[in-house]
């Protein structure tokens, strides 16, 4: 069976998937490796910056990215040693803290965020259509609107 035609098998497109998952990952790691973080840690740091200096609560946080509070403690405490982040004492709520970034490292987002886009269109999005890239997106959110994966939309800061 041809690769590229219509069926395509289960197994192929999740080889597929994988194959492409592995290298963005590597990719990204890459790019980002000046700024001494990584693809995930990236992640979690974009999510508590779009949250503004009021910062965000560990809970919300693990439910906007589908993942445990384990996970992003680990995560958010090597993040806070690296003075990426910072706990503060939540107003509303003195049971939880707050997470947000540095002043020191939010002044470098912005910079990290085009850095990683332009990285990324000149290796492995440079041979795909923008027009097919945002479809590409599409249908990710699609997909997640439809039950399939609770990451919320990049709104932007909410600064």
């Amino acid at each position: 069976m041809n690769q590229h035609s219509i069926p395509i098998t289960t197994y192929v497109a999740g080889a597929a998937q994988a194959s492409m998952h592995r290298n963005l990952q590597k990719i990204c790691d890459s790019i980002l490796e000046p700024y001494g973080i990584s693809k995930m840690q990236w992640l979690i740091i974009g999510c508590i910056y779009d949250a503004g200096s009021a910062g965000i609560r560990t809970s919300d946080l693990a439910r906007k990215l589908d993942t445990t509070i384990s996970y992003l403690t680990t995560s958010i405490n090597l993040l806070v040693s690296k003075g990426i982040l910072v706990r503060t004492e939540n107003d509303n709520d003195f049971r939880s803290r707050m997470i947000s970034v540095t002043p020191s490292f939010a002044a470098k987002c912005d910079e990290i965020e085009q850095t990683l886009r332009d990285g990324l269109r000149q290796t492995i999005y440079a041979t795909v259509d923008p027009a097919d890239f945002k479809v590409y997106m599409k249908v990710l959110f699609q997909l997640r609107d439809a039950g399939y994966g609770d990451v919320e939309p990049d709104t932007g800061p909410s600064k």
